[in-house]
Order: C-alpha cells, then sequence, then structure tokens
C-alpha cells in the first residue's frame, strides 16, 4: 500500500468513526441521546458512554434556548497529565470524577460573566443553545489511550479517553440540535486546545451550519517553540494521531500546521484564537519564559495566522490566563472582547480585523 492510500484508509476510518459515533451512539438517537433538560435553566445528562481518567462515566451541561437554532459547544479547561510526575505527584490536571454535583459547583462558581451567562450583557451567545463539555481525562479532549503509571508506592491507571468523550457529547449535542443554523465551537485552556483540535469532527457533524472557531488560551505553537521530548511525551501517554491524522498528516508533525489547515478544509469558517501575550499558565505547562512565550505567540500570530483570509488573533497585555471566563473586563488596542465577537459573526472580512498590543 503507498504512502497516499494509506493515509487514505486511515481517514476513511476516521470519517466512518464520525458517522458511527453520530448515528449509533448508545441507541435511538432521537431518544436516548438527546439532551432532556428545561430551556433555559442548567442540567447535567448523564452520559454512560463517557469515561473520567478514573475510570467512571461522566455527563454533559445544557442549557437549551426554545426558539434558537444556534449552539454553543465549549471544551472545559483543567490543566493537562503525561507522566507520572504530572499525573500522580503534581496532580497537573483535573481528575474525575465529574458529576453532576461538580458540574454545579462549576457553574454557580465560574459561568457568571463568561460567555455562557445569558445575563451577560452584549453577549453574542446569550439567546443560543448552551453545551458544556466536562474535563477529567488530563489529554486536552483528544487521547485515545489506558496508562499505567507508578509513583513511589502509587500506581494507578490513567484513561486518557478525550476523543472518545468528545464523540459520546457530540452525539447528544446532534441528536438535541440537529440542524443548527450557526454553531461556536470555543473552550478555553485545555479547552481552547480541545476546541481547535476536535474543530474537523464537529465541522463533519454539522456541514449545513454555518461554524466559527474561537480558541481561547489554546495557541498551537511552532515546532521551534516546543521541546520535541514534550511533544514526543505528549504522542505516546495521549495516543492522539487518530486526531491528528483525520485533520491532516501535517498537523502531527508540527501543531501550528493546524491552522492552514482548517482555513482550507474549511474556507468558508471564521476561526480565532484569544490569548494573553504571556499567558503564565500555558507557559509553565510549555516549559517557557514570559520572553520566550510572547515571541513564540507573536510569531505564530504574524507568520501562520495572519496570512490567513479568515482567520484572526486578539491578543492582550500581560500575563492572565483566559479571555472568554469574563470577556467584558478584556480589551486591547480599546477594542472590546465581546465587541469584536460581534464583529466575527456580522462585520465583513476586511472590517474584522486582528487586535494585538
Amino acid at each position: 500500500m503507498t504512502m497516499r492510500s494509506q493515509r487514505e484508509a486511515r481517514n476513511g476510518r476516521w470519517g466512518l468513526a464520525v458517522v458511527a459515533a453520530l448515528a449509533v451512539g448508545c441507541g435511538d438517537a432521537s431518544k436516548e441521546e438527546s439532551v432532556g433538560t428545561e430551556p433555559g435553566t442548567w442540567g447535567w445528562t448523564a452520559v454512560p458512554e463517557s469515561t473520567c481518567d478514573e475510570g467512571t462515566p461522566t455527563g454533559l451541561g445544557s442549557n437549551l434556548a426554545e426558539d434558537s437554532k444556534n449552539l454553543v459547544i465549549y471544551f472545559s479547561g483543567g490543566g493537562a497529565c503525561w507522566d507520572a510526575t504530572t499525573c500522580l505527584e503534581a496532580n497537573s490536571s483535573l481528575h474525575g470524577p465529574f458529576t453532576g454535583f461538580l458540574f454545579t459547583l462549576v457553574k454557580d462558581n465560574t459561568f457568571k460573566g463568561s460567555i455562557l451567562d445569558r445575563t451577560l450583557a452584549h453577549n453574542p451567545y446569550q439567546d443560543w443553545n448552551l453545551f458544556f463539555l466536562p474535563y477529567c481525562t488530563g489529554d486536552l479532549h483528544i487521547g485515545d489511550a489506558d496508562q499505567v503509571y507508578t509513583a513511589g508506592s502509587v500506581t494507578k491507571t490513567i484513561r486518557h479517553r478525550g476523543l472518545k468523550n468528545t464523540q459520546a457529547f457530540l452525539a447528544r449535542i446532534a441528536a438535541t440540535v440537529p440542524e443548527p443554523e450557526q454553531v461556536l465551537v470555543t473552550g478555553s485552556s485545555a479547552g481552547g486546545f480541545g476546541a481547535a483540535l476536535n474543530y474537523t469532527l464537529i465541522r463533519q457533524a454539522f456541514p449545513r451550519a454555518r461554524v466559527f472557531l474561537v480558541d481561547d488560551a489554546g495557541p498551537l505553537f511552532k515546532n521551534d517553540a516546543l521541546s520535541p521530548a514534550l511533544r514526543a511525551a505528549w504522542a505516546q501517554a495521549w495516543n492522539y494521531d487518530a486526531v491528528l491524522e483525520g485533520i491532516d498528516p501535517a498537523v502531527r508533525e508540527d501543531f501550528s500546521a493546524l491552522y492552514p489547515v482548517l482555513a482550507r478544509k474549511f474556507p468558508e469558517d471564521r476561526m480565532a484564537l484569544l490569548s494573553s501575550l504571556q499567558d503564565e499558565t500555558i507557559r509553565a505547562y510549555f516549559q517557557l519564559t514570559p520572553e520566550r512565550f510572547e515571541i513564540a505567540l507573536r510569531d505564530l500570530a504574524t507568520t501562520v495566522i495572519a496570512p490567513l483570509p479568515r482567520t484572526r488573533t486578539f491578543l492582550t497585555p500581560g500575563e492572565g490566563h483566559t479571555l472568554l471566563t469574563q470577556p467584558a473586563a478584556h480589551r486591547s488596542q480599546n477594542v472590546g472582547l465581546l465587541d469584536w465577537l460581534q464583529q466575527m459573526h456580522t462585520a465583513s472580512d476586511a472590517e474584522w480585523k486582528s487586535v494585538q498590543p
């Protein structure tokens, strides 16, 4: 088999996986897979096919809008881990279980003032169907592996099953809002990476919708900005080949290739990266100094994203982490983030511009 035919076979299997996840799921999509929450209020739907890192199932948060065919798919954050040190000793990611009780705590303590807040003034998404995808696998929502880690006398199996969780959640969302008009794929921190890396999967589920990507605090830097050992550790621990090969093999070799690949695959879609110039959280995971992080971010914005016709950046000064959690608080070059997001949906390509200090 040639390299090309091998690649086509892999992509064919990826496409079949999408169809299987959406058409089969866990039963009749019109009944078992749709969420049953009341419109206008946040609710929790258990998803038995999902799995947190310690083995328990999780679920899906939703707040439906009775008269809207638009939807927000928000990937939540919570760090990342890829070996015994990060998963067991440093606990650098949110572990399971992630239950309805924890969802209520997260909602009550973090949703107010965010893009998931219907009462937030000038929120472009206050009348949309809102879906919150929990995170408890430590793998940026893209893993497909179970790993056994040992730290001292402690040995644990960590289930990095972010990809299968995303597929299970997406089946429920598609059953609930089967023919959306507009879809915002977004997330913050680990969820920002998850939104960008799962965009192709979601885009294939809603081929007739207008779809937008807003990656908040999940910059996919060029290879020269990231340690080869770090990238190799992620690949080995999370086994994310299925996701990256399903997008384009180039992304497996260089994460920053995702932006031009998505722009080429979906030329009508608008996409955005949000970040502070020296994000203290992401730079720590990337093992970069503040100055080196800013150099890598500006290089990504200038040489990779700027040439793309419908992809923009909104960068702010400082080292804060995430913007969509309090979007009304963020301005850059006298442009408010909420106004900028509204422009993403309504302005012309010429009017909607990148913003950076």
